[in-house]
Order: C-alpha cells, then sequence, then structure tokens
C-alpha cells in the first residue's frame, strides 16, 4: 500500500515537473504583449495628433483600431496601460491641449468659450468645463483670463 502511494507521488511529481508553466515562457509573453501594446499606443498618439483625429467629434475607439489596424480590445488595453484613463480621457487630453492654444493664441480671443469647445472636438459645452477643469484645475474662463494676464 506504501508502495503504491510513493508511487503515485512519484508519477505526480514528475508530470507536474514535465507539464507546469514555464516561468520564463510566462516572462516572455508578458514582455512581448507590453511591447505590442506601447506600440499600438504609439501609433494612436501618432495618428491622433498628426491627423487631428480628436476634432471629430463622433470619434469612437473603433474607429482608431481600424485607422491603426489594431482591434479594439488591443487598443483599449494599451491606452489603459499607458495613459492616465480611458479612451474618452485620452482623447479629450488632446482636446484640452489643442483648447489651451486656442484660449491663449490671440486669434481666437473673439471666440466665446463654447465655440472654443466646439473647435477642438467637444459636442458640448458641459463636457469640454468638465474635462478642462479636470485636466487644468481651473475652468477655462479662468485659464483665458490668467493667460491673458501674464
Amino acid at each position: 500500500m506504501i508502495a503504491i502511494g510513493l508511487t503515485l507521488v512519484c508519477i505526480a511529481l514528475i508530470w507536474y515537473s514535465k507539464y507546469r508553466p514555464n516561468k520564463t515562457q510566462e516572462q516572455t509573453t508578458f514582455k512581448e504583449d507590453e511591447d505590442e501594446l506601447s506600440e499600438i499606443f504609439n501609433r494612436a498618439i501618432e495618428v491622433v495628433s498628426r491627423e487631428k483625429y480628436f476634432l471629430n467629434k463622433s470619434l469612437k475607439l473603433s474607429d482608431l483600431a481600424k485607422e491603426i489596424s489594431s482591434n479594439e480590445r488591443l487598443l483599449s488595453r494599451s491606452i489603459n496601460r499607458f495613459s492616465n484613463g480611458n479612451f474618452n480621457k485620452f482623447i479629450n487630453s488632446f482636446r484640452i491641449e489643442h483648447s489651451k492654444e486656442l484660449l491663449t493664441g490671440g486669434q481666437f480671443d473673439h471666440y466665446t468659450i463654447e465655440a472654443i469647445a466646439d473647435e477642438c472636438g467637444f459636442s458640448n459645452k458641459v463636457s469640454f468645463y468638465n474635462a478642462f477643469k479636470s485636466e487644468t484645475g481651473m475652468s477655462p474662463t479662468q485659464f483665458r483670463a490668467v493667460k491673458q494676464s501674464n
């Protein structure tokens, strides 16, 4: 009886050592996954900034994924991994940077805040105000006033 028990334990150990997950393989897969996500994220940044995709009010994750020849799941994972939020926050960060230029550039001084929001790809004033305040800590009106007084 003891011999059978020891035999079964030995078989289990042999099986486990032969078929257990290989940690170096897992690490390699993780590294390759990180590299792929990083590449996707960099392509997304390039397309969004170069092509000014952020100006499209109806831009969706699927649109950008198609443009960079990726799929939605990988694009979403890359944005979540390498930026400070989800797809909407990622796109809004480009819109906010563009709005800062318009708010301080001089040639748009006669534009209302709503017109600036529209020019930057926001679909409404409320989402613009919320995103702007979240990113800068002040409202667009306050930002414009501070920059004009400097």
